[in-house]
């Protein structure tokens, strides 16, 4: 459904509905978020149209800045659009040990997306 390759700017993004899979990999500061997001909150958003079953999600960031955070929190809440479908969501975030940072942003998701499975796991 969605596969963008990573590049020195961008995480590798796969998406596939059989199983449905979500994978986000690599480090994120596009020029333009709009447009690298918004292809990723339109599939998230097609799956909560469409629900696909259980829904596996796993993210592995180096590096994100703030506006690509503002574009992960839509699509989370595109997960919990999905999961209020009576779809089950379990996202991985893995985070370096000593990478604080990343660490302190899956708990945020946490924190904010209560509803959710959402482990932290180190990658």
């Amino acid at each position: 459904m969605l596969n963008i390759a990573a590049t020195d700017r961008t995480p590798e993004i796969i998406l596939t509905l059989q199983p449905a899979k979500l994978s986000i990999k690599g480090e994120s500061y596009p020029e333009d978020v709009s447009a690298f997001y918004g292809q990723v909150i339109q599939a998230v958003n097609s799956l909560v149209q469409s629900p696909a079953g259980h829904l596996d999600v796993a993210i592995q960031l180096i590096y994100i800045n703030s506006s690509s955070i503002k574009a992960l929190f839509r699509i989370f809440e595109g997960f919990d659009e999905y999961r209020k479908k009576d779809q089950t969501v379990s996202i991985a975030w893995a985070a370096d040990p000593d990478d604080d940072i990343m660490e302190e942003l899956g708990e945020d998701f946490i924190d904010r997306f209560p509803h959710l499975t959402i482990q932290t796991v180190s990658p």
